[in-house]
């Protein structure tokens, strides 16, 4: 069925459904730490859950994003795939920089309540610190992206939508992100209205996918370095 013809709500219903399901592996990760020393075997059979969980996403997404897909992939070489990644990338982190020196100043918050979530799991445990880096930058950018720039943008907007696709995604990728402070929702908003607007300009979802997962390698390292 095509995207005009499927009901508002049911289209609304669908991204529900997507933005609870992708909250629910932070949840078996942290069942994964609180039963590891205690109950081991406890605390494999939820870092099983936790997998078998992220792929189901995955799985649902990627048939999602198909189904309802309206822009087709422009032409690319190798030079153009990396153009739009090494650019998006070095956009992205002179936005989030700007924006993290004003949180910083106005808040006094270094890091935003996400990372710091992110950093108190990697450092309890070189199991967490392994499970935590792995859904992070292979599953997690694979994951989100499906859900927030392929099936989001494609399933509200029409064919010649560029802006309203873009602002939506950076929206919804925000509130998907635990912020405490406006200037921490805005890094978060301005992460996913890039990740956005480099898939509608190539149309290629394999682009935001390898940008977001550059981007959480750093973010990754750096929290690793900090510990």
């Amino acid at each position: 069925m095509d995207e005009t013809r499927l009901a508002l709500p049911k289209r609304v219903l669908i991204m529900v459904l997507l933005a609870i399901s992708i909250q629910i592996p932070p949840i078996f990760e942290l069942l994964v730490k609180q039963n590891m020393y205690s109950h081991s075997s406890v605390a494999t059979r939820w870092l099983v859950v936790d997998l078998v969980v992220f792929v189901a996403i995955i799985v649902w997404a990627t048939h999602l994003f198909y189904k309802y897909r309206r822009w087709t992939p422009r032409p690319q070489g190798v030079g153009s795939r990396l153009g739009w990644l090494i650019g998006g990338y070095l956009v992205m982190i002179a936005g989030e920089d700007v924006l993290a020196i004003l949180n910083q100043a106005i808040y006094h918050q270094s890091q935003t309540t996400n990372n710091q979530t992110i950093a108190n799991l990697m450092g309890s445990s070189s199991l967490m610190m392994m499970l935590v880096a792995g859904s992070g930058i292979l599953l997690s950018p694979v994951a989100e992206e499906l859900i927030f720039r392929g099936v989001l943008m494609n399933l509200f907007f029409k064919d010649d939508a560029v802006w309203p696709p873009i602002l939506l995604s950076g929206v919804v990728f925000t509130l998907e992100h635990a912020s405490t402070t406006p200037v921490s929702y805005l890094i978060y908003f301005f992460m996913g209205a890039v990740f956005a607007f480099v898939y509608r300009k190539t149309g290629h979802l394999s682009n935001v996918i390898a940008l977001h997962m550059l981007n959480n390698i750093v973010a990754m390292a750096v929290l690793l370095n900090a510990r």
